[in-house]
């Protein structure tokens, strides 16, 4: 099948603003300084037989919270934690002998026992402004993260790649686990989906991929969930320039926010004023934890184990007739559910965790 022509692709694509890019903009600013302990203090001195520093190794980017509480623990156990951030990886000098289990990182020696893949983006990175080598760059380093990742005597949440699993294979997880989740389709023409989704109410339309996209390394803008009624979405004639995901929009007074922590689930009653106040108004969000039912326990630490989950957080919505699964993020934060509820409870499980998986590799007598 030959290609269109420039003249049928602009017929067949007219240009349009992307709906969720329509709202006012939300813009946030993530700046490249770093705040890590080890990274700035100094590493604990522990070291193999054959000199190489047996570390936890984690994929992410500068800002990172809890990495940042996480790095001034592991210090204060003995535990080394190497920390390289897709915003400030580029430039590095590097050499990783996989055979030996050797990563030599800026003139130090380290054999990862742990690694740990969360907020490492091709998009945060700098890069020159020539085309071909920024896109080169940007092709390179995830490939070594993953490798690296899928090497490590020990990943966390080590069947998750980034983006998966993805939102649609989420929902068709949570209904085989007997989970209740809104009616779905992913469409780039919206007018036609109201008729492919029972009911007369509003739908919600949202992101496939991840909240906020990154246009320049440092500067983003939140793609959040917007509701519509199915009247106005039957006057979308033109086609999105990329797909989206379009939901029965399910009434609810709060939503359920799940923390999964090795075997441990841990959950909390959210209650927030917008779709979008996490980012926009965090100062509204009320957060108390909450004890989980039985049955929809048994459900997630199912989908923990299908999945193959270290540390995730699952989102649902809590309505009169039950939990209604939304997604479940592999990249997650939970400081602000800690502040909120006035306890450190998810820490100290990720913390246990990590040391726990780092000191059994290092009992293992490896190196």
């Amino acid at each position: 099948m030959s290609a269109p022509s420039t003249a049928e692709r602009t017929d067949r694509y007219p240009a349009t603003i992307p709906i969720l890019l329509r709202a006012e903009p939300f813009t946030a600013v993530a700046p490249n300084s770093c705040n890590d302990f080890q990274s700035r203090v100094g590493r604990p001195t522990v070291t193999d037989q054959d000199g190489a520093t047996p570390c936890v190794v984690v994929f992410t980017r500068a800002v990172d919270r809890e990495i940042d509480r996480l790095s001034l623990w592991l210090a204060a156990q003995g535990i080394p934690l190497l920390r390289i951030d897709s915003d400030r990886c580029p430039g590095a000098g590097m050499v990783w002998d996989p055979a030996v289990e050797i990563l030599h990182w800026e003139s130090h020696r380290f054999r990862p026992r742990v690694c740990w893949q969360r907020y490492f983006t091709t998009e945060s990175m700098p890069v020159p402004d020539d085309a071909l080598l920024a896109h080169y760059g940007r092709e390179q380093w995830p490939v070594f993260a993953s490798a690296l990742f899928g090497g490590a005597a020990r990943a966390v949440n080590a069947a998750i790649r980034p983006g998966h699993p993805d939102r649609v294979s989420q929902l068709t997880a949570a209904r085989a686990v007997g989970l209740s989740t809104p009616a779905t389709v992913v469409a780039t023409t919206l007018a036609d989906t109201a008729a492919a989704i029972p009911g007369g109410g509003d739908l919600l339309v949202k992101s496939l991929g991840r909240h906020a996209i990154e246009p320049q390394p440092g500067s983003l803008r939140g793609v959040f969930p917007r509701r519509m009624s199915r009247a106005l979405i039957a006057e979308e004639c033109g086609v999105e320039p990329a797909p989206v995901l379009v939901q029965e929009f399910v009434p609810a007074s709060s939503e359920l926010r799940v923390y999964a922590v090795g075997q441990r689930l841990i959950g909390y009653r959210i209650t927030r004023t917008s779709p979008d106040a996490m980012w926009t108004d965090p100062a509204s969000i009320r957060v108390e934890p909450v004890v989980l039912p039985a049955r929809l326990e048994a459900a997630l630490a199912e989908l923990t184990t299908l999945f193959g989950l270290d540390v995730a957080a699952y989102d649902l919505l809590d309505t009169e007739d039950g939990p209604v699964f939304l997604e479940v993020n592999t990249a997650c934060d939970w400081l602000w559910a800690e502040a909120g509820a006035g306890s450190e409870t998810i820490s100290v499980a990720v913390r246990e965790l990590v040391a726990g998986l780092y000191s059994a590799y290092q009992g293992a007598g490896r190196g």
